[in-house]
C-alpha cells in the first residue's frame, strides 16, 4: 500500500482536486448528488472488489481464503447500503431484502454464516492474529479512517461548505482503497506464470506491489 502511494499519490490527488474544483468553480453539483457519478462509482467499485475477493478466496485456502471471503463480504455490505437496490426493475421483487430490516436480517444471516466459517477454521483468536499481519492491512486502515471522515461531514461535526461533497469524495476513495488488493492480486493472478505469495504474510517480500 505504502509504495503505490508513494507511486501514484500525486495523479490520485490531482484528480480529487480537479473533481473538487468542478464542483466549488463550476457549480457541478450533479456529479455528487443522490445516485450521481461518485455513488455510481462507488457501487462499481464495491460490487466489482466483492466479486474479486469472492473468487481469490476460491483460489485460495486457509486463513487466506477466510479473510478474502471477509473482504467480499464486507465490500457487499457496503454495496448494499450505498446503493438502492429496491429501485432496480430487474430485482424488484425481492428488493424488500435490500432495504430496512430485510437488508439487516440477511446481512446478519451472512455474517453469522461467515463467524461459523471461522470458528471451525481454528477460532476468531488465530484468524485474527494472522489478520494483523496481511501485508493489505493499510490498505483496510485507510479505508476505515476515509470513512470516518466522510462521517464527519456528513453529520457536520464541522460547519464547512461542500460537505456532502467531501463526504462522497472521501466514500468513493474509501472503497477504491479497498478495491485495489482485490484488482492486483486478480491481475497477478491472471498475467503472471509465478506463484503469489500469500496475502496474509507480511514478511513475505512484497513483490505484488511494484
Amino acid at each position: 500500500m505504502s509504495r503505490v502511494f508513494l507511486q501514484y499519490w500525486k495523479p490520485w490527488l490531482a484528480i480529487n482536486i480537479v473533481f473538487a474544483g468542478l464542483v466549488i468553480v463550476f457549480d457541478y453539483h450533479h456529479l455528487h448528488g443522490e445516485n450521481a457519478l461518485l455513488e455510481n462509482l462507488q457501487g462499481l467499485f464495491l460490487i466489482g472488489s466483492a466479486l474479486a475477493y469472492f473468487r481469490l478466496a476460491m483460489l485460495s485456502s486457509g486463513d487466506t481464503s477466510l479473510a478474502c471471503l471477509g473482504a467480499g463480504m464486507l465490500c457487499f455490505s457496503f454495496f448494499t447500503r450505498e446503493v438502492d437496490l429496491e429501485l432496480l426493475p430487474v430485482i424488484e421483487h425481492v428488493g424488500f431484502l435490500f432495504q430496512g430490516a430485510g437488508r439487516t436480517i440477511l446481512l446478519l444471516f451472512l455474517w453469522s454464516l461467515y463467524a461459523w466459517f471461522v470458528v471451525t477454521h481454528g477460532g476468531f483468536k488465530s484468524h485474527i492474529k494472522r489478520l494483523r499481519g496481511g501485508k493489505y492491512l493499510n490498505n483496510f486502515m485507510v479505508c476505515f479512517l476515509l470513512l470516518v471522515v466522510s462521517v464527519i461531514f456528513d453529520r457536520s461535526l464541522f460547519l464547512v461548505d461542500y460537505s456532502r461533497l467531501f463526504e462522497e469524495l472521501a466514500e468513493t476513495n474509501a472503497y477504491l482503497v479497498l478495491a485495489v488488493p482485490a484488482f492486483y492480486e486478480l491481475y497477478s493472478r491472471y498475467t503472471k506464470n509465478w506463484q503469489l505469495s500469500d496475502p496474509m504474510n507480511a514478511k513475505v517480500e512484497e513483490t505484488s506491489l511494484l
